[in-house]
């Protein structure tokens, strides 16, 4: 049955005298439900002043999301139902409002249209009353719409029996939306009946709404801007099929979707858009891989990341390989997506909103990328896709240079590895054997300039992927080996690095810039991964040469390094609730190594008569007496 079909049928159950029965309007959540009744009610809405003693009601739309308590309906009808009683021009007289007198209701009165006040009184009103009571100056159809009934907190058997009072002892019609898979016998613990029998009394039809996607785009996009809108208007046909195609029959993944490529775009280069015809491109491929991300990642389905990521070797299958997609491809020739994206940037955007890295890819966009050409171990990492002849060509020109050039990026040793790997495995490669392969990547690693390279999303770069491309065979021991093997090359260049960063702030330390120690303790470091000061720092020194530095500074800068000391192994002294950690015990044999060196220039026959001198050395010694003895 379709939505137009429910249309019809609800629009005669409207206004019908008396059915004696509510109607059911379900669907999973974003099908588009409280859009179709929206939309219906806008139809109905005929509520208008007819003359000055009567009144046409609207239909009365409540959510009972969270709603809790019964009473709160009642709160929410009076607060839809007050504005017809508050209105301008009708004279509230007794004869419309007979019967429904209860408590206290304050009206205002503006007979001379001036827009003052001409005066007020206060009656009691029942609300209610209204929907169950006969009064022939109240006109129009009573349409009562209940939304969200899934998620309401009363229980089900008092929420159905408020729901039945106004079916059965009114003229109303009721309408009942809900997600209604959610609604089963066990839905509400303090129901003492099933849902199944309040369904088989209250409700007469039910019908399931479906989405449907091509009015739901129309809605989606009219309020979009006029210079990116259009750009979405005609790729309406595009939108449809990869939201039909995905199955998820979810409008509001859909909405979010489209308003978070929006967003996207509004990051991208201007400059890109000064080319029309190229940036219609961009954003039409952009655009329909972001929907398939989207409504995937959005549904739970993370695995999306793995879609056109060619594993050759891994011989595991994925549970999704999601090649319905396939078609939307080739229906609108679009680009390949590991000639556009990165999928882990693409899914931090989505996920997180982050999007700088996802944004520098697209404004370097090979769209753009006028005479640029692929190298050949990128066309053969496609070698499924490939011609024999092709194939045969870039094959020989790949494994000639692997073996012969070492000028190559360490991403690209893993790729072109990872290709071998996998046609060894397939039995179309056999000039080099597997383990020819990894001693050659190794050879080639250990020789690459690996001091400025940089894997900032946790090492993603090694373990996935790069060049918008997943590894191939990443799944074997053979290529997991070398990928450990490249790990453990760069944490070792980490190190050093780090003890480099280290020394040359303890050992580069003077008179003049001391007291600027705690700042760059503090200071986060790129190799380190965390704070310096949060290292075992000092026990990369050498207690030697880091006395030598110490007994160059004035007495003024050893009184700075003394508290220094101080603020290191006396947290408590600084901040509340902390206390000595590892990094400080780590630090121990150190600072006894430098204690006796400072004992040495205590005593040192230069300093006999330097009584400042020796008294702040002394000092410095103490306090590192201190520390020692409590760490």
């Amino acid at each position: 049955m379709t939505n137009k079909t429910t249309k019809e049928y609800l629009d005669y159950f409207v206004k019908s005298q008396n059915p004696n029965f509510a109607v059911m309007l379900k669907g999973k959540w974003g099908a588009g439900k409280t859009y179709f009744i929206q939309d219906t009610i806008q139809e109905w809405d005929n509520a208008s002043i007819i003359s000055d003693s009567k009144i046409n009601l609207k239909p009365i739309y409540i959510s009972l999301n969270g709603v809790a308590k019964k009473n709160e309906i009642i709160e929410l009808l009076k607060a839809k139902i007050s504005p017809f009683l508050y209105s301008k021009g009708v004279k509230f007289t007794s004869d419309i409002l007979k019967g429904f007198i209860k408590s206290t209701l304050k009206i205002d009165f503006d007979y001379d249209g001036d827009n003052v006040k001409d005066g007020n009184f206060n009656i009691n009103f029942d609300p209610i009353s209204i929907f169950k009571s006969s009064n022939d100056k109240i006109n129009g159809n009573r349409i009562l719409i209940f939304d969200d009934v899934e998620r309401c907190k009363i229980p089900l058997d008092e929420l159905y029996g408020f729901i039945n009072d106004f079916v059965e002892h009114s003229q109303c019609k009721v309408i009942l939306i809900s997600d209604e898979d959610k609604i089963d016998d066990n839905h509400n613990n303090d129901s003492k009946f099933k849902y199944s029998l309040f369904k088989e009394k209250i409700i007469g039809q039910t019908f399931e709404i479906k989405p449907d996607t091509d009015q739901a785009i129309d809605f989606f996009l009219e309020s979009m801007p006029t210079d990116i809108g259009k750009y979405f208007i005609e790729s309406k046909d595009l939108i449809i099929k990869i939201f039909s195609i995905s199955e998820k029959e979810n409008l509001r993944v859909l909405q979010r979707g489209i308003f978070d490529f929006e967003r996207l775009v509004s990051f991208i280069d201007n400059k890109l858009k000064t080319d029309e015809e190229k940036f219609i491109i961009l954003f039409k491929n952009y655009l329909s891989y972001f929907l398939i991300y989207f409504l995937e990642i959005k549904t739970g389905n993370d695995d999306i990341l793995s879609f056109q990521q060619q594993n050759h070797s891994s011989n595991e299958i994925s549970e999704n390989n999601y090649i319905q997609y396939n078609e939307v491809i080739s229906a609108f020739k679009l680009l390949h997506s590991t000639k556009l994206f990165t999928p882990f940037k693409l899914s931090c955007f989505i996920k997180n909103g982050d999007s700088q890295e996802l944004i520098n890819e697209i404004n370097s966009s090979i769209i753009y990328a006028n005479g640029k050409e692929e190298k050949d171990w990128e066309k053969l990492w496609y070698w499924k896709l490939l011609e024999d002849e092709d194939f045969l060509i870039l094959l020989e020109k790949v494994s000639h240079d692997f073996f012969t050039n070492e000028n190559f990026h360490i991403t690209e040793i893993l790729h072109i590895s990872g290709i071998m790997f996998s046609l060894i495995d397939s039995n179309l490669y056999n000039k080099k054997s597997k383990l020819q392969v990894i001693k050659r990547a190794k050879e080639i690693i250990e020789k690459c300039n690996l001091k400025d390279f940089r894997d900032t999303i946790s090492s993603s770069t090694l373990t996935w992927g790069s060049w918008h491309k997943g590894y191939t065979s990443d799944k074997t021991e053979e290529f997991k080996a070398l990928v450990k093997f490249t790990q453990e090359l760069l944490e070792k260049i980490k190190r050093e690095k780090s003890e480099q960063t280290v020394e040359s702030l303890f050992y580069g330390i003077t008179n003049e810039n001391v007291d600027e120690l705690y700042r760059k303790i503090k200071e986060y470091d790129e190799n380190l991964g965390c704070r310096i000061e949060s290292i075992p720092m000092l026990s990369k020194l050498n207690s030697k040469k880091f006395s030598k530095v110490i007994f160059s500074l004035n007495n003024n800068a050893l009184l700075i390094l003394t508290f220094f000391f101080e603020y290191r192994y006396f947290p408590e002294k600084t901040y509340a609730n902390v206390t000595i950690e590892d990094k400080q015990r780590q630090e121990k044999d150190f600072l006894i190594d430098l204690n006796s060196e400072i004992l040495t220039e205590i005593n040192a026959k230069r300093n006999e008569k330097k009584v400042i001198r020796k008294y702040s050395l002394n000092e410095l010694k103490v306090m590192i007496d201190k520390s020692i003895e409590k760490l």
